[in-house]
């Protein structure tokens, strides 16, 4: 798929920031009543609150951009046509796995863009719920109640990231050793999006 420049700096962005907010998390002092939290933690909390601002720039352009990937295909759960769509992309994507390939990575794949998006999703509420648990503990708050439960649903979404992470960066690698161009192309980000082919045009609508 053919991202604008100023999407694949924030791909980066997210990602090198996600994989730093992910690792600092397994080794911070987490704060208590009485207690403060360590040098990684407070890292790591003001790392949350940049990377939140990022991830919000990332959907507010997703809405304004001119590409071929927009809002509503990163985000395709309410609207039914699309089901399809991806349903279709899916058994695509099985048939060349039963022939040991992969769909080439610069064609547009609903599927891809679906799960794009729920990553970006996990990611988003990883961001708002730890700058929700900042907040109370900046208050001096007891983590109890609600609370906890938010507490208890940013580390779900913690493990939930993990997995997308190493999935996404595994396809990555194969699209990569398959040949496709695509981590290449997201990763030269000084360099302007590839015009799109003819055949890429008509999964615009």
């Amino acid at each position: 798929m053919h991202y604008d420049r100023f999407t694949r700096v924030l791909h980066l962005g997210i990602a090198l920031g996600g994989v730093a907010q992910l690792l600092s998390a397994t080794v911070m002092t987490h704060p208590k009543p009485g207690r403060a939290g360590d040098a990684i933690y407070a890292m790591h909390d003001a790392g949350g609150q940049v990377l939140l601002g990022v991830l919000i720039i990332h959907w507010l352009w997703c809405l304004l951009r001119q590409g071929e990937v927009k809002f509503i295909q990163l985000w395709p759960w309410f609207s039914p046509s699309r089901y399809g769509e991806i349903l279709a992309d899916a058994r695509r994507y099985l048939d060349h796995a039963l022939r040991g390939k992969l769909p080439d990575g610069d064609h547009y794949s609903p599927l891809a863009a679906a799960v794009q998006g729920l990553g970006l999703l996990i990611a988003t509420l990883l961001g708002i719920s730890g700058v929700w648990i900042s907040a109370a503990v900046g208050e001096g708050l007891a983590l109890v109640g609600w609370l906890h439960d938010v507490k208890e649903g940013h580390e779900l979404l913690g493990s939930l990231m993990w997995a997308y992470l190493l999935v996404h960066a595994s396809m990555a690698i194969l699209h990569h050793w398959a040949g496709h161009a695509t981590l290449r192309a997201m990763l030269r980000v000084w360099e302007k999006e590839a015009p799109l082919r003819a055949d890429d045009t008509g999964h615009k609508g």
